[in-house]
């Protein structure tokens, strides 16, 4: 038995927008319409252009064709698009449901401690809620591999894969043009994200003001520290250049990405053009990760006997030492130290774009 009470007439997601959506991708991307199970978008020249599959149909954002309803899952916003008269879970909540009638629906909500069971159309106490899609997730949206603007930075970008929402930033400081569907130079790209006020730092974290300090989340970006008019000390974000890893040695320099050690995710800065590889830490530089737009996509390693070099990106049987993967070195170094064995090319690290003393 229901234990509930119909409170409200079925409103259409408010986080979908397509007007906006269709200026953050490339001209001519498809784009599923999460308020029907059969319609979707297109989005021509930063313009959203609906269409709708035949009756029976469903559009699958994968393939990007309409296909027979019974071959794939709709996950909507409107729970009613599936099925037009009956009881259907609230795609948003656990204890939640609508009441559809002719593809309309009320919503209502279970008591204090029961949740829906789409199974019985009945509320039922510590019915298991497991994790819900998203009917307005990048990964309901757009098909595996599609990259779309992310609107809040201007240098970053999101795709689905596999499932997952994977979000990343162009390097340097470059920004991601929604319509070429790639980084490009600031002056190409049009970006109003308002600017938001610089982190402050923790205690100890700024040793002096214009000292150079790790970011703690990446392996080539670092924090420039500088004191802001209420004594606080700022932290303004940098990012080191091509090739270049960030080492707080010596006040910090950018030095040859093979001549540190790293424990982040050592792609940082390859693969925006085409697959990368990299050496990966504490291994011996036998193996190497897989690298696209900057993040780590798989590893592999190199054949018994050889050695990976990430400068000549190859396996060879010549004997690989670097810093940044050699066991013997890491001996003697701990994470964003530099080593010599590769000769003194280090690189001070530059006060962020735009910032004045």
């Amino acid at each position: 038995m229901l234990l509930l009470c119909l409170v409200a007439p079925l409103m259409a997601s408010a986080a979908f927008d397509p007007a906006l959506l269709c200026t953050l991708v490339v001209s001519g991307t498809k784009i599923n319409d999460p308020r029907a199970c059969n319609k979707w978008i297109e989005c021509i020249d930063g313009k959203p252009v609906s269409g709708s599959c035949e009756d029976a149909q469903y559009y699958d954002r994968e393939t990007q064709a309409c296909v027979t309803a019974n071959s794939i899952t709709c996950v909507s916003s409107d729970p009613c698009a599936a099925d037009a008269n009956g009881f259907a879970p609230d795609p948003y909540s656990c204890n939640g449901y609508f009441y559809c009638q002719n593809g309309k629906g009320t919503r209502g909500v279970c008591n204090e401690g029961l949740n829906y069971n789409p199974g019985t159309a009945s509320c039922i106490r510590n019915f298991p809620c497991p994790s819900k899609p998203n009917p307005d997730s990048v990964c309901n949206i757009l098909a595996d591999g599609v990259f779309i603007k992310d609107d809040s930075r201007c240098n970053g970008w999101q795709m689905c894969w596999k499932g997952q929402v994977i979000n990343g930033t162009c390097p340097g400081n470059f920004y991601f043009s929604g319509s070429q569907g790639e980084c490009d130079y600031p002056q190409n790209v049009e970006c109003s994200v308002p600017t938001t006020l610089p982190p402050t730092a923790q205690p100890d974290e700024c040793p002096e003001a214009g000292a150079f300090v790790s970011d703690k989340s990446s392996c080539n970006g670092y924090y420039y520290c500088r004191p802001n008019a209420a004594g606080q000390m700022e932290l303004l974000h940098g990012i080191c250049a091509d090739e270049r890893f960030f080492s707080p040695a010596n006040g910090g320099a950018c030095v040859p990405r093979s001549q540190i050690v790293c424990n982040y995710d050592r792609c940082a800065g390859l693969g925006y053009t085409t697959i990368q590889l990299a050496n990966e830490s504490s291994d011996d530089c036998a193996g190497f990760a897989i690298c696209q737009n900057g993040v780590t996509i798989g590893q592999s390693s190199c054949p018994d006997g050889e050695y990976f070099d990430e400068l000549s990106q190859r396996c060879t049987s010549e004997v690989i030492a670097y810093a940044a993967c050699s066991q013997s070195a890491q001996s003697s170094t701990t994470e964003s130290t530099t080593s010599d064995a590769n000769g003194d090319d280090t690189t001070q690290a530059s006060t962020p774009a735009g910032v004045t003393n």
